[in-house]
């Protein structure tokens, strides 16, 4: 590597299928990127060291994890500060949805709708978050992936495997139900359908009363789907007729997100 592309940062996103790693320079350009699948907290350090360690500057760039369940779960980062000590130079443990609000917002208010294998609504800034759904009930949230991915299940008879599956491999089956809707499954289309409009009312809740307008950036792997997303769109507007709405875009993906805070 050359001065310009030496390691600066290291971000982590750990969402609900998919953890993904990006080490950024002091340009702030990626240089090294990572995929693999979700699993159990306890296999992530071990994981994240022998990688992050073979690319050069890596184990002594400042790292910040984003996690799902930060919030509701402190032990996580406790687990995760012991676990990487000495081995990785660790600054902050963040929620998911911290590092991608601040991949959208860069600090600011805004509202961010996740609908991946989960599906909540965050308000406000870092720091002074106000959490709109994400319960995960045992049949998913309403208009998430994994509901989706359920669904299918139900609609082939096959509802009772998804007690033995993790819930990234049931959301993975959400995909096989917006094919099906797509190629004209009235049920399946039906489903979609629903699933919009959950996801629309969720923002609605968030976004509270009043006439003020709406700032929303999206995010997940549900919501990158095309035609899922227009649909979705499509019923957020008529949800919160009346009020401006506007979408953003993400400028920078989670783990980059992430990285940049590790600055």
């Amino acid at each position: 590597m050359g001065k310009t592309s030496t390691i600066a940062a290291v971000g982590v996103d750990r969402g609900g299928s998919w953890t993904r790693v990006a080490a950024l320079d002091a340009r702030l350009r990626p240089v090294k990127t990572a995929r693999f699948r979700t699993e159990p907290l306890r296999s992530l350090p071990k994981k994240l060291a022998q990688l992050v360690s073979r690319w050069p500057g890596g184990a002594e760039a400042p790292l910040v994890i984003a996690t799902r369940g930060a919030f509701s779960r402190p032990w996580k980062k406790a687990f995760l500060v012991k676990a990487l000590a000495g081995k990785l130079n660790l600054k902050q443990v963040v929620s998911d949805a911290e590092a991608a609000h601040y991949a959208a917002f860069r600090g600011k208010d805004g509202l961010l709708l996740i609908a991946g294998t989960g599906a909540v609504v965050f308000g406000g800034r870092p720091g002074a978050f106000i959490k709109t759904g994400g319960f995960n009930p045992v049949s998913g949230d309403p208009g998430s992936g994994r509901w989706l991915g359920r669904q299918y299940l139900k609609l082939r008879g096959r509802l009772r495997e998804a007690a033995g599956m993790g819930h990234g491999r049931s959301a993975a089956y959400a995909k096989k139900l917006l094919l099906l809707a797509l190629d004209g499954h009235g049920h399946a289309a039906r489903l979609t359908a629903q699933a919009q409009e959950e996801l629309a009312a969720l923002l609605k809740t968030a976004a509270g009363r009043g006439r003020k307008p709406v700032k929303v950036a999206l995010a997940g792997g549900l919501i990158s789907h095309f035609h899922f997303k227009r649909g979705f769109i499509k019923a957020a507007r008529a949800a919160l007729k009346g009020r401006r709405v506007s979408f953003l875009e993400a400028a920078l993906p989670a783990e980059q997100a992430a990285a940049r805070m590790a600055l």
